[in-house]
């Protein structure tokens, strides 16, 4: 990334960004933007005029340095108006002349420095509901606070005024019940529906103290006692808060992902009376003729009428290269086109009846289900609202003795104070940042028990093809080859859908191109082409007729002479070693799992750190399924992106998958990631101990305001006015400490 930086004339970078920039380790490998055309139409139909504006989301600023970079990289780009990048949001809103490649040059060139952009994909709040239910508790609990006001102030201490104190106390019911009305069924059907479940949680303590808060001041107020109206209006406001912060929080994380799976969402082009129709694949029957565009998913067992052609099987068996079919040959469902060329198949049997409908259509897990690992929460809210109703049951009983006036005042003091805003507005808050931690760093949370899940792994399993690879391969040059010979070089490999070739052709320097040249292809050996009576040749060293050297490596040679010598070497997505590594030193069991050959998952293995006999390969979904039970005792994490993975998946305690854009995995997943490098899982294990931390320190917060005020209330010394004083000022400062805590982190990601 340095030399990257230093070859573009950008060092400036590291000026601005002193430390705090990242800009370290190998170049990303650039996504795929076939999307972008499609956005840019959109959104060139939706503003007419000279230009263009394009929202995208972007991963991956830290500081102002990357701002700077995106910057100065959007300026270079011919036809870039103006760039706007918005860190906290982590999107960046582009302005650019119409019919220009402003945008399609900049976003690869951001992703070069290690900031993928995507589409947004932002849908409406579901529960449009708790919105108009907080919109309403929030004016209801303003205008009880300007009427208690005035009283705490003194104006009942007029007699003149004893009609309009008895006017605003009554207006003060009526808008404590109006919130108790409307905020508090959200909180009193959940209450109810746990208790029937024999489930004890948050809600349970926050309706207690809502409807006994609610009455005792409804006594005050018939009997002349004291009455805390206003603190239960201000307090189902700051519940209903961070109850729409935490629900919002989440959907917005699950929307940016494929929220559905099975087969309604594929397609196929069927060819029928000369015409292309595009039809769910499971009308498709045998019989049927389609027409498989390049990276087109074969979804039924089909029979290849043109060929040879190339297909990716790492969605079905894992294996990191593709494989040649002949014309005739049978193509299985699941398999990718990986050529370059179109090509037509007759379908040999229906979506039922090829095999992937049973991957596909398995019945999806409760991903929020901890397999009682996790109890904290259940025996902190059981224990909590045990705890308020014996703390006003004892305030009652010593004051009864004391003063039987002021025991049930007491007990209703009690109850009002000691409302659970650690766990009502500081912990959604807190899983609020946390989601948005996860969300700048590419991570997106499908369930809410995802945080606490993590802190319970001890083993994590990686699929291997498409996981901790791209599935391809990387060539790595030894030397350079001959100026005068590079065309020939680049016009052997261009002409090649083999991996090798295509790895060859994305490591040279430059690419011109001969038109005079025939090469031919030699199955299973490599490419030959003759020119000026000399047979160049490239391929295995074997093929050639060089000298083998070490490793996996490809040569290129004239007469047996080598010209050039290219080390091959899995794909690996940027950062994953280092990824793998800080896992085990986190003492947590890393595994390496895939249906590729075993040499290949060993040698990868190696190449990231991963012990040897935690290396396994040649595996089909039922061996991956059974390995994950077999090792998961609700500890085991698995990440996978192949649809050979969703057996594992089910088994699994918990799952991720870098496969946002296919279906099957990311309905069953807890957490999807994206971006061309490694470092999710990290930062899941990371921003979950980060959770874990804040919402202890914010308990124990609590614990320590509530058992001082619970000595306030016992010692007779409440009032209305210092409830209304102590709610807000330990709601904010635990929202406060929650915020910073956060602040911190951000800064030193």
């Amino acid at each position: 990334m340095h030399g990257l930086l230093d070859r573009e004339g950008l060092l400036r970078f590291y000026d601005l960004g002193g430390r705090t920039t990242g800009a370290v380790g190998s170049v990303p490998r650039v996504p795929d933007y076939d999307w972008l055309p499609e956005v840019e139409a959109a959104a060139a139909l939706a503003e007419p005029g000279p230009t263009v504006r394009l929202c995208l989301d972007v991963q991956g600023i830290r500081c102002a340095a990357c701002v700077w970079l995106l910057q100065t990289v959007w300026q270079r780009q011919p036809g870039a108006r103006a760039l706007r990048v918005d860190p906290s949001l982590g999107r960046a809103t582009l302005v650019y002349d119409r019919g220009s490649a402003a945008a399609q040059e900049f976003v690869r060139a951001a992703a070069r420095f290690g900031y993928p952009l995507a589409k947004q994909s932002r849908r409406p709040l579901r529960d449009s509901g708790l919105l108009i239910r907080l919109g309403i508790a929030v004016a209801l609990a303003m205008n009880a606070m300007i009427l208690a006001v005035s009283l705490y102030f003194g104006l009942d201490a007029a007699v003149a005024d004893q009609g309009l104190r008895a006017l605003f106390g009554w207006v003060l019911l009526g808008l404590g019940t109006a919130s108790v009305l409307v905020g508090g069924p959200v909180f009193f059907r959940s209450a109810l529906a746990g208790l029937r479940a024999g489930v004890v949680h948050m809600d349970l303590p926050i309706s207690l103290g809502l409807l006994l808060a609610w009455a005792g001041s409804v006594h005050g107020q018939l009997t002349g006692g004291a009455t805390y109206f206003d603190t239960v209006a201000i307090f189902i406001a700051f519940m209903l808060g961070g109850r729409f912060l935490q629900q919002r929080t989440l959907a917005q994380s699950r929307d940016l992902v494929l929220a559905d799976d099975g087969a309604e969402h594929l397609r196929a082009r069927r060819l029928h009376d000369g015409a292309v129709a595009v039809v769910p694949v499971t009308q498709l029957r045998p019989g049927d003729e389609l027409l498989l565009a390049p990276g087109d998913l074969v979804p039924v067992k089909a029979t290849l009428l043109d060929g040879p052609g190339n297909f990716s099987l790492d969605w079905i068996s894992g294996e990191s290269e593709p494989r040649r079919f002949a014309g005739g040959a049978e193509l299985p469902a699941g398999a990718f086109h990986a050529g370059r060329q179109p090509l037509r198949a007759r379908v040999a049997a229906s979506y039922v009846d090829s095999g992937l409908a049973e991957l596909l259509e398995q019945p999806i897990q409760d991903r929020e289900d901890t397999r009682g690992r996790v109890r904290f929460w259940h025996v902190l809210n059981r224990s909590y609202a045990l705890g308020v109703l014996l703390a006003a049951a004892a305030g009652a009983l010593l004051w009864s003795f004391l003063e039987p006036a002021r025991a049930l005042p007491v007990a209703i003091a009690v109850l009002v104070i000691t409302c659970p805003c650690a766990m009502g507005i500081a912990t959604p808050l807190a899983f609020h940042l946390s989601q948005a931690l996860l969300r700048r760093r590419g991570v997106f949370a499908r369930t809410k028990s995802l945080l606490d899940k993590a802190l319970c792994v001890r083993t994590v399993v990686f699929d291997k093809t498409g996981t901790v690879t791209f599935g391809g391969l990387r060539a790595q040059l030894d030397g350079t080859p001959p100026a005068e010979l590079l065309p020939v070089l680049a016009t052997m490999v261009a002409g090649s859908n083999h991996p090798v070739s295509q790895a060859l052709l994305a490591a040279l320097p430059e690419r011109p191109f001969r038109r005079d040249l025939e090469v031919t292809e030699v199955p299973g050996a490599g490419l030959e082409c003759r020119l000026d009576g000399a047979c160049y040749r490239v391929g295995s060293p074997a093929f050639a007729g060089v000298p083998a050297g070490h490793g996996r490596e490809c040569v290129f040679a004239r007469d047996g002479e080598l010209l050039l010598r290219a080390v091959l070497e899995e794909d690996f997505r940027a950062g994953a070693a280092e990824e793998l590594d800080w896992l085990q030193r986190q003492g947590l069991a890393v595994h390496l799992l895939s249906g590729d050959r075993p040499d290949r998952v060993l040698r990868a293995a190696v190449a990231l750190g991963v012990p040897e006999d935690r290396a396994h390969g040649g595996m089909v979904p039922q061996d991956k399924a059974a390995f994950v039970a077999a090792h998961d005792r609700a500890d085991l994490m698995m990440v996978g992106d192949g649809l050979n993975d969703a057996p594992a998946f089910a088994a699994a305690f918990c799952a991720g998958t870098p496969a946002m854009d296919r279906p099957v995995l990311p309905a069953r997943a807890d957490f999807c990631f994206r971006g061309a490098q490694a470092g999710a899982v990290r930062a899941v294990f990371e921003v979950a101990r980060l959770h874990r931390r804040v919402v202890r320190t914010n308990l124990a917060l609590a614990l320590a305001y509530n058992a001082t005020t619970l000595v306030v209330c016992f010692c007779g010394w409440m009032t209305p006015v210092l409830c209304a004083v102590l709610m807000p000022i330990s709601s904010a400062a635990l929202v406060l400490h929650t915020s910073s805590a956060f602040a911190a982190a951000r800064r030193r990601a």
